[in-house]
């Protein structure tokens, strides 16, 4: 456990500290693009969908980013500890990171008079924002291109802005319209996305 500890903490420290630090700015400059006072349920869904989704990205995007630089990555596999373990350690951090981001801002909603369902709307986001930043961590896995993981996570964002009927439970932005049916689809499909990055990133650096 010790090790693991160190291997997050140094990972932290050297890699992923600048990006918590934007997902942190990026949330306290909410209030300036999006009103957090006195909404429903479905303009807190709005917020949640349209704006804190682009957090997933920020956090789940760059867990690879590390290993981009040779040197650090002939260094990682040379030791005992398989890689994938480490992707998995950084995922799950990420994920820590993404439920507290999550929290924060139906916190500030709340305290702003705004009325919706917690936990439906705390699940709901969670499920929406983790997919689309799985998408991100898995083309950046696959492509060693933290870069490209990025551009295909926005542009699936905004190709659902005009195409979200034609992908079905796969669609985002279907909280603000009161409907839920796609947290057991959309939950699986991240944690498969998620998978298939580790597992084909593992593979590519035997």
């Amino acid at each position: 456990m010790e090790k693991y500890l160190r291997a997050g903490s140094s990972f932290i420290r050297r890699q992923y500290a600048p990006h918590l630090l934007l997902t942190l700015l990026f949330a306290l400059m909410s209030g300036f693009f999006v009103s957090f006072r006195n909404l429903d349920g479905a303009q807190a869904a709005k917020v949640m969908e349209l704006y804190a989704s682009f957090g997933g990205i920020l956090l789940l995007t760059p867990l690879f980013l590390p290993e981009q630089n040779r040197e650090i990555w002939l260094l990682e596999k040379s030791k005992a500890t398989p890689l994938w373990k480490l992707y998995l350690l950084r995922l799950l951090l990420a994920v820590v990171c993404l439920a507290a981001l999550i929290t924060l801002f139906l916190q500030r909603m709340r305290q702003g008079g705004s009325q919706f369902v917690w936990g439906e709307l705390w699940i709901g986001s969670f499920c929406e924002i983790l997919f689309l930043g799985s998408i991100g961590f898995f083309i950046s896995g696959i492509t060693n291109q933290a870069v490209l993981g990025y551009m295909v996570s926005v542009i699936y964002f905004f190709a659902n802005v005009g195409a979200a009927k034609h992908l079905g439970k796969f669609a985002l932005f279907q909280m603000m319209k009161g409907n839920y049916d796609f947290v057991p689809v959309m939950l699986p499909a991240a944690a498969v996305l998620a998978a298939a990055g580790i597992l084909l990133r593992e593979q590519s650096a035997r």
